[in-house]
């Protein structure tokens, strides 16, 4: 009879993962970019707003709002009072994708910079600072904090 193979247990990790501090700004700072070019509005403002941008800003909430069958934010219906009675409504903004493309064309060139210079930056950073880091993480190391600078 054949010998059955066995399942080969994946090894456990010896070290905990840590999560890395210089990553997560890295990664805050692209996203602002991001956020502040294609809609006009901080990555805080973004994710954080309950009321909605101005003219011109999208937030995550008209995005979710546009994705689920409602209005983006960037277009509504205006409802004017007529002096003989009556009234007439009329479209206000633009629509999403003519709304993008304008923040885009504000925004793109300044958001193409960021998205260039932010990883070159953090770079250039992490080799001047790597000794007093590595003494940093040396420290979080021994207090057992899950965490890298």
């Amino acid at each position: 009879m054949a010998r059955r193979r066995s399942r080969s247990k994946t090894p456990r990790r010896r070290t905990q993962r840590t999560f890395n501090l210089m990553g997560l700004a890295e990664s805050a700072l692209i996203a602002n970019a991001v956020t502040q070019g294609f809609f006009d509005t901080s990555l805080n403002d973004f994710i954080f707003s309950k009321t909605g941008g101005t003219r011109g800003q999208i937030t995550g909430r008209e995005l979710l709002s546009g994705i689920t069958g409602g209005s983006y934010g960037t277009q509504y219906t205006e409802r004017r009072a007529n002096l003989g009675g009556g009234s007439t409504y009329s479209s206000v903004g633009q629509p999403f994708a003519d709304q993008v493309k304008e923040n885009l064309s504000n925004n793109g060139g300044a958001m193409v910079a960021q998205l260039i210079a932010i990883p070159a930056g953090f770079k250039v950073f992490s080799k001047l600072t790597s000794k007093p880091r590595s003494t940093m993480n040396k420290a979080l190391k021994m207090s057992g904090l899950p965490l890298k600078v």
